[in-house]
């Protein structure tokens, strides 16, 4: 608990670092970064998934290669999906993406599995998502509008924020009574620093920030333990390593996308969020055997 207690006093210096950042550059960089940050590290955090699903199987050739194949397959399949049935599978990857964000961030504490955490993680991180939304609703309705052809509106998403926000504090005080009150002071203090950040930056920039800082780096922290056993410098470097080929992948996309959509600002960024959809179901599945008590 230790070493995730500082890690995050670290997220919380480095959060209003990047909002310091956000002031001093002008937007059109600070959405390059935003897209460089999110494509690279964000998505790179699940380039591990496969190693961390064979760690400790002797599987045959065969079977890893029917693995792989089917965890790209789903990559595949969930992208397409987002152009074909685009209303179902956005909900799903709120959904499937709120229980990621609330699962990583409350990993620390082994709560026991429970209908009343599974609800409580996927309520917390769906409220961090919406809250996003509702935050920089200016840029946030067009470009929902533009995945689904909704007709939603602000005061639907005021309203599903505030109904998400009551659920989460009647689960959290149920879920978090035993926990110590420290503990739950500093998490208190994390959702208000997320909130002024949201508040204070652009969609992108927001997104960038909770999305690398809050969730890949403690992410990567957890991976590297559950495959190296510890964090140091060597097991850092061994992960760079390994996952470096999936980056530069990503980097590549990345520049093929700007090259291509960078004058369809809306089409570029529904092309991301389908991306991001793709890669999230697999890894939610991967991510999900090494959370289990």
């Amino acid at each position: 608990m230790k070493v995730s207690t500082r890690l995050y006093d670290i997220i919380l210096i480095l959060s209003f670092v990047a909002l310091w950042i956000s002031v001093q550059i002008d937007e059109s960089l600070e959405y390059t970064i935003g897209y460089f940050l999110v494509l690279s590290i964000g998505v790179g955090h699940g380039a591990n998934d496969l190693k961390i699903y064979f760690k400790n199987q002797n599987l045959k050739l065969k079977t890893s290669i029917k693995f792989i194949c089917i965890y790209a397959g789903a990559v595949i399949l969930g992208f397409l999906a987002f152009f074909i049935i685009p209303d179902l599978i956005l909900a799903l990857f709120l959904i499937v993406s709120g229980f990621h964000f609330g699962q990583e961030h409350f990993e620390r504490y082994k709560f026991p599995s429970s209908i009343i955490k599974t609800l409580f993680i996927t309520c917390y991180g769906l409220s961090i998502i919406v809250a996003l939304l509702h935050l920089n609703i200016d840029y946030s309705l067009p470009i929902v509008h533009d995945l689904i052809d909704s007709t939603l509106t602000a005061p639907y998403i005021r309203w599903t924020l505030y109904t998400l926000s009551a659920i989460t504090i009647i689960l959290g005080i149920i879920q978090l009574w035993r926990t110590a009150i420290d503990s739950i002071l500093k998490e208190i203090l994390y959702l208000i620093v997320i909130y002024i950040i949201f508040a204070s930056s652009s969609l992108i920039w927001g997104f960038a920030i909770y999305f690398i800082l809050w969730h890949s780096v403690p992410s990567i922290h957890h991976q590297i333990q559950h495959l190296h056993g510890s964090v140091t410098n060597k097991t850092i470097l061994n992960y760079i390593q390994s996952s470096i080929l999936f980056w530069l992948v990503a980097l590549l996309f990345l520049g093929l996308l700007y090259y291509f959509l960078n004058e369809k600002t809306a089409f570029f960024l529904s092309v991301i969020v389908a991306f991001l959809g793709g890669i999230t179901f697999p890894h939610v599945f991967v991510m999900h055997r090494i959370h289990k008590p």
